[in-house]
């Protein structure tokens, strides 16, 4: 199964294709639109490759934790073979990653050299590919480069009186943020970095997460997704408390990146910001999908 069993960001996830299909349509002759449309296409292309090649990494991926598992549990006579399984494993796991991030990193370069030329586009247009381009950062493991672009996004939208799509665009955003943070907390914390920027990032999700359940309910949406929006805020609490070892013999997000990509946590990046609290306990997110299996 997918990451996510959503709502709100899968009727968003149409709408950029919708739009720049009526923009680019017949009789279209503008230079910069027909390059847009044709570069376009090539970053659709390379998301849909990038989501094949994370799915094949999360499979070898789940081999390696099983690796893990015997290589620790095998007898001494038998630990040489089991070491030398792990070891292949891993590798493979390592490079397999490593193509499906740099997939989705063009991705990005692909959405980014989109936006650049409509710049004079349609303001919700152009707000779309800024969704898709942040995404696919994120899951190329330029996590906290993803999130300030995701950051960004939404300080536009709240500027202005946002329309019902520009709305919908927000909640997807921040529930990409959520997601974000949630990556990156693992990933900080499995590489061993200080609790202290981890858990700054963690803090940050489990923000998100909840506020996100607290607008499922306001909102009247059914029992089984303001459960499963909860459950993301107990994942979350599951990281910050459980043993690292006990992490470690979990499986990754199946959208998670492998590793980490350009910017770090202190570098600019939005863990540290006040942006999330929209409300006085300090929780600001929305969205309607929680976190479904693959955890």
């Amino acid at each position: 199964m997918n990451l996510y069993t959503r709502i709100g960001w899968m009727l968003w996830a149409l709408v950029p294709v919708a739009l720049i299909a009526f923009h680019f349509g017949p009789g279209e002759g503008l230079a910069a639109r027909e390059r847009a449309a044709a570069r376009f296409r090539d970053a659709m292309e390379l998301e849909q490759e990038a989501i094949a090649a994370q799915e094949q990494a999360y499979a070898i991926h789940l081999r390696a934790i099983e690796a893990r598992r015997l290589a620790f549990l095998e007898n001494s006579d038998e630990d040489l073979n089991a070491n030398e399984a792990l070891s292949k494993v891993l590798a493979e796991e390592r490079d397999s990653y490593a193509h499906a991030g740099d997939l989705w990193s063009q991705a990005a370069d692909a959405y980014e050299q989109v936006e650049e030329q409509l710049v004079e586009e349609d303001e919700e247009v152009l707000q779309g590919i800024r969704w898709s381009k942040a995404r696919a950062r994120v899951r190329s493991g330029a996590i906290w480069d993803g999130a300030i672009e995701l950051e960004s996004l939404l300080d536009d939208i709240d500027r202005k009186n946002p329309s019902a799509q520009q709305q919908e665009l927000a909640r997807a955003a921040r529930e990409e943020l959520g997601v974000a943070y949630y990556f990156g907390a693992r990933l900080l914390r499995e590489a061993g970095e200080p609790a202290n920027e981890w858990r700054a990032q963690a803090v940050q999700a489990r923000q998100h997460f909840r506020y996100l359940a607290e607008t499922a309910s306001e909102s009247g949406l059914p029992e089984s997704v303001i459960r499963g929006l909860e459950d993301n805020v107990e994942r979350t609490i599951d990281l910050e408390q459980m043993d690292k070892s006990e992490l470690e013999g979990r499986p990754l997000p199946r959208q998670s990146p492998r590793g980490m990509r350009g910017r770090r946590p202190g570098q600019g990046q939005p863990g540290t910001s006040q942006r999330p609290p929209t409300r006085p306990d300090g929780r600001g997110a929305g969205g309607a999908g929680p976190i479904g299996p693959g955890w």
